[in-house]
């Protein structure tokens, strides 16, 4: 039987409507696929919609630039042990001495052989090397002196490298003109290079690769100098010093504070912008000819900063700057860059007398207690302050003392010799009134002024009855007519060097202290007789 045709609404789909249908069954991850679209590294969008903008997107790479001196330890201030003489190199912790003849380490943890130079232009290491020869019957002998360390990471073939240092000068006769030159080696294997006194060239794998002269100023110091270096293959291990020729007598110099860096680096150096806290603070580096600048934060281009120095600070967080080279199209990004405003927390301990105030911020306190508060420093940065307020009330004391008659009793510099009461009024370390009753009275000592040293037991010996268990601790001297030292001691027997004195008249001073440390001081005589 014929069934006449009943047409779907499939049916009516035209094939344009079919094939967009399709389309809309595809994974969304595979939209990139059918996008025309290439990543722009500088406009804070995803053009080529795979979920990565700017710097983000592998698409977006440059040359990254870092910041790191190839020289480790360059101010030398990582010591394996503090020196405490010369030609101890081996304190410094990546340093090696590179030759037979010794550098010398100088600290201020301990050897400094050229006091007048210090302080060190960066922390408290330096180096100390010679340079000449020693005269000696057969002629003259070179001597020179040389630090080797290995670099963080190469020197790169026909790259250019600049050598930034302080270098040391005493008077014009132990610090002439130096050929200062910067030899380099492949391979740190090659380090040291001899156990003698000659020069790096003279052995294999070791290249000259600057040498330059520089001079001391008027007065002996410090001069920062620098060098541009172009290696002529990789290098890896560098020795500094003089230059290979002889030279007539010896000389010193100084090393200190050794930067070294890839020139394309130094378009990365930020300038010194001040606290991060100030409102006006900005990233900024040297600008150039031939440069063009876009900054970035968190891999996402800020639009419209474009110039070597920043207009504004866009919050906390990590910052990258790109360079490209206009005449070779070629980029380079720095380093992440973190920006972070700091905040700072101390502890302040402070003591008030009852009745006063103390100002804390905005808040004027009279009480007792602990409180916080938040302040802003010198530089604009936040700082939580807690303050541990004590209120001391006005201080009252009582003493009961006893004094042998004619001596004092002595209280905050103070002397009082007299019985009865005393109030004194003190003020205690917080600058806070404070009130001592002194009540003082006399104790009685019995000095004798004469003893019979016979062996009869009987007054045999010179010593002091006191009144008072407070003044038991006593100290005598006992002097002959001629003012000579017989005894001293707490009781005298009437000898001298274990011999019997003769009969006569001996002077006697006689120191009494009591717990509370008041001294008390009698003189007088003692007649010996037999």
């Amino acid at each position: 039987m014929f069934m006449p045709f009943k047409a779907t609404p499939f049916a009516y789909y035209t094939p344009l409507v079919l094939f967009m249908a399709w389309l809309s069954y595809l994974p969304l991850t595979n939209s990139k696929a059918f996008s025309s679209m290439e990543e722009v590294c500088d406009n804070a969008a995803d053009d080529d919609n795979d979920g990565l903008i700017d710097l983000n997107d592998p698409d977006c790479s440059c040359e990254l630039v870092t910041q790191e001196s190839l020289v480790p330890n360059p101010s030398f201030e990582d010591y394996l042990c503090c020196p405490n003489d010369a030609s101890q190199m081996n304190c410094v912790n990546g340093w090696q001495q590179a030759s037979g003849a010794t550098t010398d380490y100088l600290n201020q943890c301990g050897y400094v052989s050229i006091p007048f130079l210090s302080p060190f232009p960066d922390g408290d290491g330096a180096i100390a090397f010679i340079a000449g020869s020693i005269e000696n019957p057969s002629g003259s002998e070179i001597h020179k002196e040389y630090a080797g360390v290995c670099l963080n990471y190469p020197m790169e073939k026909d790259a250019v490298y600049e050598f930034n240092f302080h270098i040391g000068f005493l008077d014009e006769n132990n610090s002439p003109p130096i050929n200062f030159t910067f030899f380099g080696s492949p391979s740190c294997s090659n380090l040291p290079f001899t156990p003698g006194f000659d020069c790096p060239t003279n052995y294999p794998d070791w290249y000259l690769l600057k040498t330059q002269e520089f001079t001391r100023e008027e007065k002996p110091g410090w001069k920062e100098v620098s060098m541009t270096i172009q290696p002529p293959v990789d290098i890896n291990a560098i020795v500094i010093g003089d230059d290979c020729l002889p030279k007539g007598g010896l000389n010193v110099y100084l090393l200190d504070n050794l930067i070294l860096k890839n020139e394309a680096s130094l378009d990365f150096e930020l300038l010194d912008a001040g606290s991060p806290c100030d409102p006006d603070f900005t990233l900024a580096v040297q600008e150039k000819a031939g440069l063009s600048y876009q900054w970035y934060k968190e891999g996402v281009a800020l639009l419209g900063e474009t110039f070597a120095e920043l207009s504004q600070m866009h919050g906390e967080g990590t910052y990258q700057l790109r360079i490209v080279e206009e005449n070779t199209g070629k980029c380079r990004v720095s380093e992440d860059i973190i920006f972070s405003i700091p905040f700072y927390t101390s502890e302040s301990f402070e003591t008030i007398c009852e009745g006063e105030s103390f100002v804390f911020g905005s808040d004027v306190l009279e009480e007792a207690g602990i409180y916080v508060t938040e302040f802003s420093t010198a530089e604009g940065c936040d700082s939580m302050v807690t303050l541990h307020l004590e209120v001391q009330s006005e201080l009252r004391d009582t003493i009961y003392a006893e004094i042998i008659p004619g001596s004092t009793y002595e209280i905050d510099g103070r002397k009082f010799g007299t019985e009865g009461e005393h109030q004194i009024s003190l003020q205690s370390s917080a600058q806070c009134d404070s009130t001592i009753i002194l009540y003082l009275a006399y104790t009685n000592v019995y000095i004798p002024n004469v003893f019979s040293p016979n062996g009869d037991h009987i007054n045999d010996y010179f010593e002091v009855y006191a009144a008072s268990a407070a003044y038991q601790e006593v100290e005598m001297q006992i002097f002959d007519r001629w003012g000579n030292l017989v005894f001293e001691g707490q009781r005298w027997d009437g000898t001298h060097r274990s011999e019997v004195v003769s009969p006569g008249v001996f002077v006697y001073v006689i120191r009494f202290q009591n717990a509370d440390g008041n001294v008390s001081i009698r003189s007088g005589s003692v007649t010996v007789i037999r």
